[in-house]
C-alpha cells in the first residue's frame, strides 16, 4: 500500500473543445497555454470528432490526452470517450454506445449529467439514460453548465464579465447521485471545464469572448494521483493516467479559491494505508486525515452525509463505522475541494464454508 506522501499528484483540466468542433482556438494554442500555467494534462473532447487525435503526446512533463463528446441523435445524453481509434455511429442508442466503449476497453465519463435551466438560446442537456451500468465516471462539477444556469437566472453582465464569480459548488443533485451510485460499485466524480472560448455579442459591434482559455485553464481542475511518474512512453504514460481515473483516485477544486495541489485525504491504522480511490478495513484505531494547503472548512462525509467538521488546515476524524467517505473543503460558501471516495469496509469473517474451501486449496 503507497504511503500519502509517495503518491504522484498530476493537476490539469478535463473537457477542452477546439476549432475542430465549437471551441475558438487551435490544440496547439491551448497546449502552450497549458504549459504557461504549469499543468500536467490537457484532455481535449470535441464532439463527434477525432481529427486531431494525432496531437495526443507529452510535451515536456504535460500529458496530452485527446478524446472526444459523444451525443445521442437528439443531441443529448453528452458521454467523453476515450481509448478508442474512430467516432462512434450517432445512429447507436445511449445504452449502446456505454457498452461498447467498455467493450473495447475505453474510459467513458457522462458529461453534465444533471443539467436543468430555463433559457431557451442554452436549452439543457441532462444524461437521461440511467439504466445503463457501463460507464466509469460523471462530471460531478462543469463550469460551461454552472455558468449558463446563472446566466439565465441571474445578473447577465456580471456574468459575462466574471465567468468565474458563478462557481460555487458542484450540484447538490449530481452530488447526491453520486454518492449513491458509489454505493453499487466505483464511479469516478471529475471536474469539467467544458471549454470553448465562446464569443458573444454584447451591443452593435461590439464583442467579447466569455469562458476565454485563460480562464478555463486557470478554474475547476481534476487532480489525479499516480502511484509512479508518468513514463517516458507516452502510451504507458496515457495508461497509467486512464487507471488513475478508473480507480478513482482523484480529487476536484476551484483554482480561483487557490491552488489545491499538495492536498492530501487518508485513513490510516496500525500503519496500514488508504489514499484517495481506496479501502481499508476498519479497527478501533482507525482515522482520516486531512492536509490542505490552506485553512478552510473541513467537513468529513459519509454515504452522502455530512458527520463531522472542522475550520482549519488539518484535520484528524476518528472512524466509528464502515462506509464511503470524502472530503469537501469550503472557503465561507464557496466550495473548493471535492474528493472521490474511500471505502472503509467491514473485518472479513471467515465463515466454517470458508475455512474448507481454503483447508482444500492447501
Amino acid at each position: 500500500m503507497k504511503r500519502p506522501e509517495d503518491i504522484i499528484e498530476k493537476v490539469g483540466v478535463i473537457h477542452i473543445h477546439t476549432k475542430d468542433s465549437d471551441g475558438s482556438k487551435t490544440h496547439r494554442k491551448i497546449i502552450e497555454m497549458g504549459k504557461s500555467y504549469d499543468l500536467d494534462f490537457l484532455v481535449f473532447t470535441d464532439h463527434m470528432t477525432l481529427k486531431h487525435k494525432p496531437v495526443e503526446g507529452l510535451y515536456g512533463k504535460l500529458l496530452v490526452i485527446v478524446g472526444y463528446e459523444h451525443e445521442d441523435q437528439d443531441g443529448i445524453n453528452h458521454f467523453l470517450i476515450f481509448g478508442v481509434n474512430s467516432v462512434l455511429s450517432r445512429d447507436l442508442s445511449p445504452k449502446q454506445y456505454v457498452h461498447r466503449v467498455k467493450q473495447v476497453g475505453g474510459l467513458g465519463i457522462i458529461a453534465h449529467p444533471d443539467e436543468v435551466r430555463d433559457f431557451e438560446k442554452y436549452p439543457p442537456l441532462p444524461w437521461t439514460e440511467w439504466e445503463t451500468d457501463e460507464f466509469h465516471g460523471i462530471e460531478i462539477w462543469n463550469h460551461m453548465s454552472e455558468w449558463v444556469e446563472g446566466l439565465a437566472n441571474g445578473n447577465k453582465l456580471k456574468y459575462l464579465f466574471k465567468p468565474r464569480s458563478l462557481l460555487i459548488s458542484p450540484p447538490k443533485t449530481t452530488l447526491e447521485r453520486w454518492d449513491r451510485l458509489n454505493k453499487r460499485r466505483k464511479v469516478v466524480g471529475i471536474a469539467s471545464a467544458d471549454a470553448h472560448g465562446h464569443k458573444v455579442r454584447i451591443w452593435g459591434p461590439v464583442w467579447k469572448t466569455v469562458f476565454p482559455y485563460k480562464v478555463e485553464l486557470n478554474s475547476l481542475r481534476t487532480h489525479v494521483l499516480l502511484k509512479r511518474p508518468y513514463p517516458k512512453d507516452f502510451q504507458k504514460a496515457r495508461q497509467e493516467f486512464f487507471e488513475a481515473i478508473m480507480s478513482c483516485r482523484v480529487f476536484i477544486s476551484n483554482h480561483r479559491w487557490g491552488d489545491a495541489r499538495g492536498f492530501k485525504f487518508w485513513a490510516e491504522s496500525d500503519r496500514n494505508f488508504a489514499t484517495i480511490g481506496g479501502r481499508i478495513v476498519i479497527t478501533s484505531k482507525l482515522k482520516m486525515f486531512i492536509r490542505a494547503p490552506k485553512t478552510g472548512r473541513i467537513v468529513l462525509i459519509r454515504n452522502g452525509k455530512e458527520i463531522e467538521h472542522t475550520n482549519d488546515r488539518n484535520a484528524i476524524f476518528p472512524v466509528k463505522s464502515p462506509g464511503l467517505y470524502r472530503i469537501e473543503v469550503w472557503m465561507e460558501d464557496k466550495g473548493w475541494i471535492f474528493t472521490n471516495h474511500i471505502r472503509v469496509v467491514p473485518p472479513y469473517k471467515r465463515t466454517k464454508t470458508t475455512k474448507k474451501s481454503i483447508k482444500g486449496k492447501q
